[in-house]
């Protein structure tokens, strides 16, 4: 099993989960990747990510493993996949790794804000709750932001206000800072837009997985 790690940016960031599946099968295929196809009725390359990035989040250390059907040069493929990769998604790494997705537990994000509403959003993160409601497999649930995602802010640059966020995201609990954005209009009315990217993932021991 190889590890691909990559940066989904630009108007990449509205591109789906499936659309980037199928994305990535055909530039593998433009690139010439040695890549192993499932058996059965219905073949399709073997590609596991580590989690669907929510549209409109940026990516900037996504991981996704595949399998290989021979060996190759790492430096070699990386290079032929950035040549054929569309505008917005870079190849960064391949490694080895026998690390299994189900020991991703959270996520770290950083989310910018223009600094206008800087008073406005920490006042927003002092509430002693934010209740949001949630999609769920098993319908609808209500979801408290203040108790499942941990903020904290990390400075201001180039008129932002910048903030990180710890959130769930493994296979028991997932939950996308997205949600503050449409907590923080619904409870302010200020429906600013705001910038997410997602830089890397946890395990439950708060390490950095690789």
């Amino acid at each position: 099993m190889i590890r691909i790690v990559f940066s989904k940016t630009g108007y990449a960031k509205y591109i789906s989960h499936l659309d980037l599946t199928r994305c990535m099968a055909r530039m593998f295929a433009r690139a010439d990747v040695p890549i192993w196809y499932t058996e059965g009725f219905n073949p399709h390359p073997y590609m596991v990510f580590s989690a669907a990035l929510p549209i409109g989040v940026y990516g900037e250390n996504e991981l996704l493993d595949i399998k290989l059907n021979e060996k190759c040069d790492f430096t070699e493929l990386l290079d032929r996949m950035n040549k054929t990769a569309p505008e917005g998604i870079s190849f960064k790494e391949i490694y080895e790794s026998d690390k299994d997705f189900k020991f991703v537990d959270k996520a770290i994000y950083k989310i910018e804000i223009p600094e206008e509403i800087e008073a406005k959003f920490n006042e927003f993160l002092e509430s002693p709750e934010i209740p949001v409601l949630k999609k769920t497999k098993k319908g609808e649930a209500t979801v408290d932001l203040k108790a499942e995602i941990q903020i904290k802010k990390l400075g201001n640059e180039n008129g932002k206000a910048l903030y990180e966020a710890v959130a769930p995201c493994g296979n028991e609990k997932n939950i996308s800072p997205t949600l503050l954005s449409g907590a923080f209009a619904e409870k302010t009315g200020d429906d600013t837009i705001f910038t997410i990217s997602r830089t890397m993932f946890l395990t439950k021991n708060s390490e950095i997985f690789r």
